[in-house]
């Protein structure tokens, strides 16, 4: 085989194994900061797409600005196309996805100018002024890229800060682990003749009759050993009572209903109440064993359909 046969098969082989580690390696775990990571993976495996491409042009033809303008269309189109096929293994595309191949795709560019810049420069004066654009570009899609991880640093960091607290929301956003069913969802303030203090807040949920309504911390602060009680403090703004049921699993249900903790709700109408439940009825709920209470995994408060349309607010959930 020739040289620059062997090369261009080599730089095929590893454009299809770069390909193949979004369309069929699946990552095992889950949770906010496994997805942050899956997500930024997209940018460097797009940079270093975008880079083989060019290297399979004749040297004399990769730093034109067809060659260039070619190895990212192909690379933004290859991203666009790995998200479909996606969809049609039953695993959901997304453009955000695809968003960050083509930041990746850019971001490889940049690189590619800064290495030429300094490899054909002709004096050690050119070498050293200000790049321009390739360091700013490249400068801005690391960013973009390690973005996503750096807010599930940030939100991991911030939940074990607030512990023993589960979730509050005095903030301005949902905190990143609470995820909600309904029409809308939402902080607001709470209602003056439930409020404690002037402008506190709560997480506010409206749903219409027949629809789901929830608010689930999916991935809480996991070890609850050395604390006695769970608490959450809900309140019922509307005129018929609301009926919710308070669940908890561990990390080792088997998604069967006997397996977790499941207590029926019952605020009464225009009230405020703290629902408190000891972790010993927590850790006896599942029938055949005892619950991990070093591996929460999950801690929700759902409605039935049918109860008709209404609001409820969560100001707090912690544990004493």
């Amino acid at each position: 085989m020739r040289p620059e046969h062997r090369r261009l098969a080599l730089i095929l082989l590893a454009l299809l194994a770069l390909l193949s580690l979004l369309l069929f390696v699946t990552v095992p775990g889950k949770g906010l900061w496994h997805k942050a990571l899956l997500d930024a993976s997209h940018g460097p495996i797009f940079a270093a797409i975008t880079l083989l491409l060019l290297l399979m042009r004749p040297p004399e033809a990769r730093d034109s600005v067809q060659a260039q303008a070619l190895a990212f269309g192909t690379a933004v189109a290859l991203g666009g196309l790995i998200e479909i096929l996606q969809t049609l293994g039953n695993r959901p595309g997304s453009w955000f996805d695809v968003t960050t191949d083509a930041i990746g795709a850019a971001t490889g560019l940049a690189l590619w100018h800064l290495v030429r810049r300094r490899r054909t420069a002709p004096s050690s004066s050119v070498r050293g002024a200000w790049p321009g654009w390739p360091l700013a570009v490249l400068l801005a899609g690391v960013g973009a890229i390690a973005w996503p991880p750096l807010q599930a640093a940030r939100a991991y960091a911030g939940r074990a800060a607030e512990f023993p607290t589960i979730a509050d929301f005095q903030g301005p956003r949902v905190p990143a682990f609470v995820e909600s069913e309904g029409e809308s969802a939402g902080i607001v303030e709470l209602p003056a003749p439930w409020a404690l203090a002037a402008g506190e807040r709560a997480l506010r949920i409206t749903y219409r009759d027949g629809q789901p309504r929830s608010v689930q911390v999916v991935e809480p602060a996991s070890d609850w050993r050395g604390h006695s009680t769970v608490a959450v403090d809900i309140t019922n703004p509307g005129d018929a009572e609301l009926r919710l049921t308070f669940r908890i699993f561990d990390a080792a249900h088997n998604m069967d209903h006997r397996d977790r903790f499941n207590l029926p709700v019952a605020i009464p109408p225009r009230t405020r109440s703290t629902v408190r439940v000891t972790l010993a009825a927590v850790e006896s709920s599942p029938q055949s064993r005892r619950m991990d209470m070093a591996r929460i995994a999950d801690v929700m408060l759902f409605g039935q359909r049918g109860d008709g349309a209404g609001e409820f607010y969560v100001s707090r959930l912690w544990l004493e």
